[in-house]
């Protein structure tokens, strides 16, 4: 019996884990990359372009309002009585703010406006007394004035510039329920400066900005046929434009 043994060797190499050669990792987010997109197909791709950012800005711009009065007196002249006479005063106001602006009136003392020593006029033309209702929608404290019987001081604001003359303001903010439909006619409507230290409205530019625009304020006089003779002085009236 032959036996024939034959030489053979067996070599065996060692081989280094995945993970020293930086081969696992990439060949992992491969299939993981394979499995979704043919597990969700395009709704997947889509999710990955869907990722948005976005920003609100803000800013804030300051409001601004200037004002100014054509002048710092205004004389009646000598008063007759039953014979009124008139003067005005016209408010100049720019502002920026995009609500408008408010304009109020107030005396600077509680006794009459106009006095000599201790004689006064009264300023309540037909007892009017003038306290702003709460919008200009309402009818305010207020009257026509009639000649002759009409007396003391009185104040209205210009609802149209026609009446008046040249130089009037187009009266931005006016009332036609507190200061009548005319300026110069027998709707004309008259109050006295509030007895009260407290501002009261007379016009509201509400929603108006910008520059030419304002109120031209008429005061009217007449005294009784008794009335101190004299040189009477008022004390001051006093004007505040408000931004809305």
């Amino acid at each position: 019996m032959n036996a024939n043994f034959m030489k053979f060797h067996l070599k065996i190499k060692k081989i280094k884990p995945a993970s020293e050669k930086n081969e696992f990792l990439p060949i992992l987010l491969m299939s993981l990359a394979l499995f979704l997109m043919v597990s969700f197909g395009p709704q997947f791709i889509e999710f990955v372009k869907a990722e948005t950012s976005s920003v609100v800005l803000t800013a804030t711009v300051g409001s601004t309002i200037t004002f100014t009065i054509d002048a710092s007196a205004q004389a009646f002249g000598t008063i007759t009585s039953g014979t009124p006479k008139q003067a005005t005063s016209t408010l100049y106001i720019v502002t920026n703010n995009s609500t408008g602006s408010n304009t109020t009136i107030n005396r600077a003392s509680t006794t009459n406006t106009l006095f000599v020593g201790a004689n006064t006029i009264p300023d309540i033309p037909n007892s009017n007394n003038w306290t702003a209702p709460a919008a200009t929608s309402t009818a305010g404290p207020s009257a026509v004035w009639t000649s002759g019987t009409t007396q003391g001081l009185g104040f209205r604001v210009v609802v149209s510039a026609a009446d008046i003359g040249n130089g009037a303001s187009t009266t931005c903010g006016k009332s036609t329920t507190w200061w009548g439909t005319d300026d110069g006619g027998a709707n004309a409507k008259w109050s006295g400066i509030s007895t009260s230290t407290a501002a009261q409205k007379i016009a509201d530019c509400n929603g108006y900005y910008g520059g030419g625009q304002g109120q031209t304020v008429i005061y009217k006089l007449d005294v009784s046929s008794g009335q101190a003779g004299g040189s009477y002085q008022s004390s001051p009236v006093v004007f505040t434009v408000v931004a809305n």
